[in-house]
C-alpha cells in the first residue's frame, strides 16, 4: 500500500514540476508595426520569430512585424523616444536607463533571459529588469517617407501632430478638399483603459462589438479622422494614400467612446499628394 502512495505521489510530483515551466512563461504585449498589440505568454524568440501563446493559442509572429517588446506597457523616457524616432533599437530599463543594443535571444522562462547585441558585445538581462524592447523603431511620425522633389508639396503642417487620446477630436489647422489624398505617418501607444492599451492600429482584442464608437466595426483605440462634421473615416496603420470625400478642417481623435480614463497621445505627420 505505501509503496503504491509513494508511486502516484512520485509521479504526480515528477508532472507538476515538468508544467511549471510551460506555465511559467513571461506577460508581455508585442507592438507591431501594423498599430496591432497582441499580449500573451512570451514563450520564445526564433528563426521564425516571437512566440506568443495567447489564451492557449500559439502565434508566431516574424521579428521584422515587431517595433517593441512590452512587458511594462507605458511611453518611452523622452532621451529613448529620440533614438527610437532615430529608428535605433534600444532597450528601455525598468531603472529608467536606456542601453543601445538589438534583442537576438529570448530564453529560459519566468524571468525570461534576453540577450541583447550591443557595442560593446553581448549582454544579458532578465525580464524583470526590462521595461521595452525596441526591436524596429518606426522612424518619427511626420518624417517624410522620401526626400521632396521639385514641385511636390511639402507636408502640413510641419512637424508631427500630437492627438490626445483623451479629447474627442483635435484640430489639426489642415483645411483639406474633396478629392485631395492624404498620406498619414503615425505613431504611439495610448491607454484606453486603465488596463489596456492600443497602437494606432487599435486593439482587437479589447474592442466591444456593442460600443458605440466613432467608426463602428474598427478597432477600439485605433486613429480615425474626421473632414468638418463629416462621417469618421479609419486611419489606423495605413500609409497608403487616403482619398478625402469633403471639404473643410481636418480632425484627427482615438476610436473610442469613453475618453475619460484614457491617457498618452498619438503622432502623426499629413502629407498632402
Amino acid at each position: 500500500m505505501w509503496k503504491e502512495t509513494a508511486k502516484t505521489l512520485a509521479i504526480g510530483l515528477f508532472g507538476l514540476l515538468t508544467a511549471l515551466p510551460a506555465a511559467a512563461q513571461e506577460t508581455a504585449t508585442l507592438a507591431l508595426r501594423s498599430g496591432e498589440r497582441p499580449s500573451g505568454q512570451l514563450i520564445d524568440m526564433n528563426a521564425r520569430g516571437f512566440v506568443l501563446n495567447i489564451n492557449g493559442q500559439e502565434r508566431i509572429i516574424p521579428s521584422n512585424e515587431v517595433a517593441a517588446v512590452e512587458f511594462v506597457v507605458g511611453p518611452a523616457p523622452a532621451d529613448a523616444q529620440a533614438r527610437i524616432n532615430a529608428g535605433q533599437p534600444v532597450v528601455v530599463m525598468r531603472s529608467g536607463q536606456v542601453i543601445e543594443g538589438r534583442l537576438s535571444d529570448v530564453g529560459g522562462t519566468a524571468p525570461l533571459r534576453l540577450t541583447i547585441e550591443t557595442a560593446s558585445g553581448p549582454r544579458e538581462f532578465t525580464s524583470s529588469e526590462v521595461a521595452q524592447i525596441y526591436v524596429n523603431p518606426v522612424a518619427a511620425a511626420g518624417a517624410p517617407a522620401a526626400t521632396a522633389t521639385a514641385g511636390s508639396p511639402a507636408p502640413i503642417p510641419a512637424g508631427a501632430i500630437n492627438v490626445p487620446a483623451n479629447q474627442a477630436w483635435t484640430d489639426t489647422g489642415i483645411s483639406v478638399r474633396r478629392g485631395d489624398r492624404l498620406v498619414f505617418q503615425a505613431s504611439g501607444d495610448v491607454m484606453i483603459s486603465p488596463t489596456a492599451s492600443s497602437g494606432i492600429g487599435g486593439s482587437p482584442a479589447v474592442t466591444n462589438p456593442a460600443a458605440r464608437y466613432p467608426v463602428q466595426g474598427a478597432p477600439a483605440g485605433a486613429l480615425v479622422g474626421r473632414i468638418g462634421n463629416g462621417t469618421p473615416f479609419l486611419i489606423g496603420g495605413n500609409t497608403q494614400p487616403i482619398p478625402v470625400n469633403g471639404t473643410g478642417r481636418l480632425y484627427l481623435g482615438v476610436n473610442d467612446d469613453q475618453l475619460g480614463d484614457n491617457t498618452g497621445e498619438f503622432h502623426v505627420g499629413v502629407i498632402r499628394q
